[in-house]
């Protein structure tokens, strides 16, 4: 998964890098599921295909829900009025029936159209999520004759250094703790995270280009004083005055903290703990710990902390408590027991540990 991530944000860099030189392939096929990439490819296009004073002659919208493969193939066959080329893209194309029928235009594509299918797949686990068949003659024509492109939806462990990056290509820079909140807030959503740096970006002092935590506190509406990012903090360090504080916070604004999202947050820190204790049994370099866990250096003090007050045995054993309530939760094992007391009861079993 790790390598797919890697090639689709340099496939992407590169594709939208061509657009923007001038290099318009004819036949662009989106698909995946992270929808950011695929909006982002699909705008470039839109703004370089044709020349403003083209586009009401030569530029077609289409929507999968209202639009058949007959009628996708018949506008893109059509010759282009009043401009040199014509533009079609068919946005939402999973809700068409039988896309892959689009094949049969591929065989014979019209030079002057440039066609833009984008096929966005749920990124909701949750739910069953159609896709590209990569084994159709569809697939293999798009291959063949333009752009194919698979978005792939970012780790959450991957999410802080996008942000610096993203942030960056702002002419702007961002802390790693201002990132990991802003990646709290908005998971690893790429286009939430955009219109966040949008939003922030209008709303900073003219000339300063460092987005703060106050930043992020300000116009997000996330604190880091009561985040999971932070309780997970203060659980590291065994802080239990600040760790129930948090809990309390939570229970009282149970809609806003799910219990289920406060325990997948816990869930990963605590793997990466027990990761630390494998890397360091087997003999990996000090220097060498912060990207083997897929951390920013700037957290490595705490889960430095988290070694030493959870050796490997408490380590699993808090890995098992935090399965354990996530049974009790989904289950009817948590009796009357509300997502707050859950918490609070878990949270003190982890400290007590």
């Amino acid at each position: 998964m790790a390598r797919q991530e890697t090639d689709s944000i340099q496939q992407f860099n590169s594709i939208k890098q061509d657009i923007l030189s001038g290099d318009i392939k004819p036949f662009y096929l989106l698909f995946g599921k992270e929808h950011y990439y695929i909006d982002e490819i699909c705008n470039a296009l839109i703004d370089n295909v044709l020349q403003p004073e083209e586009k009401d002659f030569g530029q077609l919208i289409l929507y999968g829900a209202d639009v058949n493969v007959g009628q996708v193939i018949s506008t893109a066959r059509q010759f282009p009025m009043m401009a040199s080329k014509q533009l079609v893209v068919v946005k939402e194309a999973q809700m068409m029936k039988n896309v892959d029928e689009i094949a049969i235009y591929l065989k014979a594509p019209m030079p002057t159209t440039v066609l833009v299918i984008c096929y966005k797949s749920s990124n909701d686990p949750t739910k069953s999520s159609k896709s590209i068949d990569k084994r159709t003659s569809f697939y293999k024509e798009a291959q063949d004759r333009g752009v194919v492109f698979e978005s792939v939806p970012i780790s959450d462990f991957k999410i802080i250094r996008w942000i610096e990056n993203f942030i960056s290509s702002k002419n702007l820079c961002i802390s790693p703790e201002s990132a990991a909140l802003l990646a709290e807030y908005a998971g690893t959503d790429l286009q939430k995270i955009s219109l966040e740096v949008d939003k922030l970006i209008k709303v900073l002092p003219q000339g300063r280009k460092n987005v703060s935590v106050e930043d992020i506190e300000l116009n997000v509406g996330i604190s880091r004083d009561y985040s999971a990012f932070e309780l997970a903090k203060s659980l590291s360090f065994k802080d239990a005055v600040k760790c129930f504080k948090i809990v309390n916070f939570f229970a009282d604004s149970s809609k806003r903290f799910p219990f289920q999202m406060t325990l997948g947050a816990l869930s990963a820190h605590f793997i990466k703990v027990l990761k630390y204790h494998a890397l360091v049994e087997n003999g990996t370099p000090r220097n060498e710990l912060a990207s083997s866990l897929g951390v920013n250096p700037y957290f490595m003090g705490e889960y430095d902390a988290a070694y030493k007050n959870y050796p490997l045995k408490k380590c699993m054993k808090v890995i098992a408590l935090l399965k354990e309530y996530d049974y009790k939760n989904k289950s009817n094992a948590g009796g009357n027991a509300s997502e707050g007391d859950l918490l609070l009861e878990l949270t003190s079993k982890i400290i007590n540990s």
